[in-house]
């Protein structure tokens, strides 16, 4: 039986991209599915990672609900930084709302462990085991068997960039081969399939995207090509009029520079630390204003949240405001460095919100942001060549009504509200 809709989501690629290579003839399946849709531009969460935007997307809620602001996260009452797992997710997942449908989840990002459902799970990155990341749990000797890989080792890259391509290219060919297996196998409603290998290879090599003399130039193209493929793969286990949803859960663009925010912190007197890196956040001394974690955010070192926190509730806004001043001005070369800076209060609503950074930062195009404590230079080389944006993901639909209205500008957490719309009586009747 085939799926009666499905879900099909690109991690990191951002909407003109797409248009590109589709126009270009690079995926010849993706521009005859937008011809037969209708594609818009679209929001990230904020933070723009993939923790907090496809956390986003399968609850339909804003991270102050369902309470994931990245991969990692500081244990309550400590500066110790824990990764997320999909036990910490406060909002229910789209599929655990209507539990009489069996659904089909390949390679979704921040779902570890695998959770109990109505049907199959494979969990994206970060899974540690894959054992774990199987449900239900009978799958896994199938998968191990088979080679199956979670993600691809970023080091790979270091070592050989061809060989980092050529894991891409197994890693995506075994999960269409589990679809199929899992298909001929069992029937289900929905389908929902995520391909991380766009998200690598855009940090990885975005300038050989950008530069078409680049050595590595046709073999990223020739990456997307496949991608292509296994689009039309996906969708041919679909009838022509099934409902049918894509997606990214950010976009990307280049990289110049890495800027330390660490460094501004520690340089403008705002952060105060030890001297013993193994010991990370916990060097954090009670004179520390504001420090920054995982790319984007930054905490202020709360006295009821830290334990050597210093910042009272009263002198919130005050920082806050000096933070906005101090990210706003900074400059490299002439060239403004940070495109926004949002506060807590203005982005995250939900009961879920104290535990969020107090700001969110996005850089300007060109830029990427560290957050180590103890980097000496404020501006430096990055090893990557491409980052995370927010503001040009992509959202695809086929099946839409024309009577009926879309956001007008959509965001990720909207998405599965739509679908669900789109969906209507076709997946009610299944």
């Amino acid at each position: 039986m085939k799926p009666k809709a499905a879900i099909i989501g690109l991690d990191g690629v951002p909407i003109h991209l797409l248009e590109d290579l589709a126009q270009r003839g690079v995926m010849p399946h993706t521009k005859e599915l937008i011809k037969q849709g209708n594609l818009m531009k679209m929001r990230s969460s904020l933070p723009a990672n993939s923790a907090a935007s496809w956390s986003s997307m399968i609850t339909g809620t804003n991270p102050g609900t369902h309470g994931v602001y990245g991969f990692t996260d500081f244990i309550p009452g400590t500066y110790t930084v824990s990764f997320h797992n999909s036990h910490k997710l406060k909002a229910p997942p789209f599929w655990s709302t209507a539990p009489e449908k069996r659904v089909l989840i390949i390679n979704l990002p921040a779902a570890y462990p695998a959770q109990p459902l109505n049907g199959t799970m494979i969990t994206g990155f970060v899974s540690p085991q894959l054992e774990k990341a199987v449900y239900p749990p009978d799958l896994y000797p199938r998968l191990r068997d088979g080679g199956y890989e979670v993600d691809v080792d970023a080091s790979l890259f270091k070592k050989s960039v061809s060989l980092f391509l050529q894991k891409l290219e197994e890693t995506l060919d075994r999960r269409t081969r589990v679809l199929d297996h899992l298909l001929e196998k069992d029937g289900y409603d929905l389908l929902f399939f995520v391909v991380t290998g766009t998200d690598r290879i855009e940090h990885h090599l975005w300038d050989a995207y950008a530069d078409g003399t680049h050595d590595q130039h046709p073999e990223f193209l020739g990456f997307f090509k496949k991608v292509d493929d296994a689009i039309a793969h996906i969708t041919s286990k679909l009838d022509p009029d099934a409902p049918l949803m894509m997606l990214s859960d950010h976009g990307m663009g280049p990289i110049e520079t890495a800027v330390n925010l660490n460094t501004l912190l520690r340089e403008e007197g705002c952060l105060v630390t030890g001297d013993t890196p193994r010991k990370n956040f916990n060097n954090i001394r009670e004179e520390t204003r504001a420090f920054a974690s995982e790319s984007s955010k930054i905490y202020l070192n709360h006295v009821d949240r830290f334990p050597r926190g210093s910042v009272k509730p009263e002198d919130t806004p005050k920082i806050q405001g000096e933070l906005v001043d101090l990210l706003s001005g900074l400059r490299y070369n002439g060239r403004k460095v940070v495109k926004a800076v949002h506060l807590k209060q203005d982005i995250f609503r939900g009961p879920e919100t104290g535990d969020a950074p107090d700001l969110v930062v996005t850089p300007e195009n060109g830029f990427s942001f560290k957050t180590g404590l103890f980097k000496e230079s404020l501006f430096e080389e990055d090893f990557l060549s491409g980052a995370h944006t927010e503001d040009d993901a992509f959202l695809y639909l086929r099946g839409w009504s024309q009577d009926d209205r879309l956001p007008e500008h959509p965001c990720i957490e909207d998405s599965i509200h739509v679908f669900r719309k789109l969906i209507g009586e076709k997946l009610d009747a299944a």
